[in-house]
């Protein structure tokens, strides 16, 4: 093995190791550990902690403000990942499609496409709290009552008395059961 006992080459200097002895060239520390290898494929093995302003692959990019991925961009500001979700520094997050998630905490009470039972009276933290419940709902479009899901079963309304318009009709399809009162709230 050759050595270099100089701290500094200056100049342009090439170094090329021999065929067929190992096929590497190996830089190694003053106990002769080996650090750095770049092998005959042009991989580069590093031992220790690398230090660059930037590392750079195919569309990988880590460097000291953040890592970009791919499609990912962690930059300490708005993050869009893929198509249909951004989530943005101030914590907030938009998503496109359907979200889901073991359990959802918080207030919901911005939530669309969610059916309210009860309206609470107000905002009590004591043990008790009292809630406003409507004993009749008026069905004023023609609406056939049927399960979302294929089985057949019970549809339910907290309502007392389910009002049909005028001119308009309640279908419950065949097989379900409409149940009022589910809750037997009725004084």
């Amino acid at each position: 093995m050759s050595q270099i006992s100089l701290k500094s080459i200056s100049g342009i200097t090439s170094i090329t190791t021999p065929a067929g002895v190992d096929n590497r060239f190996s830089l190694y520390n003053f106990d002769s550990t080996e650090r750095l290898v770049l092998d005959h494929s042009g991989n580069l093995n590093i031992s220790g902690v690398s230090t660059a302003t930037n590392f750079k692959t195919g569309s990988s990019n880590l460097h000291s403000a953040g890592v970009e991925v791919a499609g990912v961009n962690v930059l300490g500001a708005d993050t869009p990942i893929g198509a249909g979700s951004t989530i943005y520094n101030s914590g907030a997050a938009v998503f496109t499609g359907v979200v889901t998630a073991t359990q959802f905490k918080g207030d919901g009470s911005q939530l669309t496409g969610v059916v309210q039972s009860d309206t609470p009276l107000g905002n009590n933290t004591a043990s008790t709290t009292f809630y406003e419940s409507d004993s009749e709902t008026t069905i004023s479009t023609d609406t056939t009552l049927s399960r979302a899901s294929s089985n057949t079963g019970i549809i339910y309304t907290k309502f007392q008395q389910v009002v049909v318009a005028a001119t308009k009709s309640l279908i419950v399809d065949a097989g379900e059961s409409l149940v009022v009162d589910a809750y037997k709230l009725s004084s």
